[in-house]
């Protein structure tokens, strides 16, 4: 068998970049701060480079001067100074760059070798488990995960800006919602008029919880708001592109959601669609609605299992697949609790905390809102008004802490089956709005078509948005 030539290759370095990262530190010790945002000690692939930017890293938090005397002195005193090569080798280091200018730029290159070492020790990690054999895949490709993301976090840098900057960038936010035709709404409208008047529309980096008990319609109004953003066109001009949405459905697959939103487009009872017994009328109105649907740029994604970096992948895939187009403009998963966690063995608790941080953080990552589906737990059905609170989040608080809107929808027929009117309402309370006011709303629920629209005090719905 030939030898591997991968076991003759050094790991990713460079060894340059190194000796000007310490040489432009001691030549403008100021560079020290933002170089500490960048890379750590460990991420020196050479260990004399370690032990010499960890001294300059202690004396800096000791509030020591930087310079040739002072560094040296400190690594005699470690007894690491004929480690590191000598006085001779940090003279060589201050003459090998003329300037700390750029410090910032050998420090990343500096972090990107460790990056990828970093994946290279973790791969030889999770072959080694695969062939060991001693876990589930499971349980391997969850250890997987978390290596992967571990490194992913490892290498974010941190941004700080001055206030000045952040009231501008909220004074040009302000300027051009002053010039919108709507000013009400600032975000993504759903076009349910006093749905958008409370929230000022879908608003970019939120997180949003639409929760319920089962059976009460989560999924039939995610489907809604998706459908009223994605139709937002005009049918005579081909040319504008539509928003790109992707919805994440863990529950229900790709076919019963198209045949959910065609029944919805074309108001067509979705009884006789299941049946097979629909009409010539029928017929034309689904195929009418189906032109229609095909001109939006909705991706279903229906694994049945999917983890929060899965998802987050395909997100970030889109993202880019989109940017001629905007973007992907919002991201939708049904639902939260059948995501898979990172670590089976965690408490749910737990589990369920991780992945309601991982939607917040892919919502500020992507900027744009991220909303997502939720059980509610037994309790407000022993309640007198049967109506959900946060308190009944199902498995974790967190998801309300992490959570900028939460909306939890009711639906008094399934209650009172003495008044037909009521069968006809859904309650959208919005529990929890960090940046705004909180409430309830009424909507119009045609169960026959799974569609929702705004409500009308006589109960005469009417169409509102595409």
């Amino acid at each position: 068998m030939p030898p591997d030539p991968m076991l003759d290759r050094l790991p990713p370095h460079n060894r340059d970049a190194e000796r000007g990262v310490i040489g432009g530190i001691l030549r403008d010790p100021d560079t020290l701060s933002t170089v500490q945002q960048i890379i750590r000690a460990d991420n020196f692939y050479f260990d004399h480079h370690q032990k010499i930017f960890q001294a300059l890293s202690d004396l800096e938090n000791e509030h020591q001067p930087l310079d040739l005397v002072i560094l040296h002195e400190r690594l005699r005193k470690n007894k690491q100074l004929e480690d590191i090569g000598g006085v001779e080798y940090l003279t060589d280091l201050w003459e090998s760059v003329p300037t700390g200018a750029n410090a910032e730029y050998h420090a990343k290159i500096v972090r990107d070798a460790a990056m990828i070492r970093n994946l290279i020790h973790s791969g030889n990690e999770i072959l080694r488990d695969a062939y060991d054999r001693s876990q589930s895949a499971d349980e391997l490709v969850a250890q997987a995960e978390r290596m992967i993301m571990d490194i992913a976090r490892a290498g974010m840098v941190g941004e700080t800006k001055m206030l000045k900057d952040a009231v501008q960038e909220a004074w040009e936010r302000l300027d051009s919602r002053i010039g919108k035709d709507n000013l009400s709404i600032s975000g993504m409208p759903t076009h349910y008029a006093e749905l958008d008047n409370m929230t000022a529309g879908l608003q970019k980096s939120e997180l949003v919880i639409i929760a319920a008990r089962p059976s009460v319609g989560k999924t039939a109004f995610a489907l809604n708001l998706i459908r009223n953003i994605v139709m937002d066109f005009d049918p005579t001009d081909p040319s504008p592109p539509t928003p790109a949405v992707l919805f994440v459905s863990l529950e229900m697959s790709r076919i019963e959601l198209a045949e959910r939103l065609l029944c919805c487009q074309s108001r067509v009872d979705s009884h006789r669609v299941r049946t097979g017994k629909v009409n010539s009328d029928d017929v034309q109105k689904l195929m009418e609605a189906g032109d229609m649907l095909r001109r939006t740029r909705l991706y279903i994604d229906d694994t049945p299992s999917r983890s929060m970096i899965q998802i987050g992948a395909t997100a970030r895939r889109l993202m880019r697949k989109e940017e001629k187009n905007g973007g992907l403009r919002l991201v939708v998963i049904d639902y939260l609790q059948l995501i898979e966690p990172e670590n089976r063995r965690d408490p749910r608790q737990e589990q369920v905390a991780q992945i309601s941080r991982r939607l917040k953080f892919l919502a500020r990552e992507l900027n744009i809102p991220v909303i997502a589906l939720a059980q509610v737990n037994r309790a407000s059905e022993d309640r007198q008004d049967h109506k959900p609170r946060l308190a009944d989040l199902r498995e974790s608080g967190s998801i309300e802490q992490d959570a900028d809107v939460c909306m939890m929808l009711h639906r008094p027929g399934l209650f009172d089956k003495s008044d037909e009117a009521k069968d006809r309402i859904l309650e959208v309370i919005i529990a929890k709005q960090r940046n705004g006011p909180t409430g309830e709303i009424n909507l119009t629920y045609l169960k026959e078509y799974m569609r929702y629209e705004n409500y009308l005090p006589d109960d005469e719905p009417r169409r509102y948005g595409p």
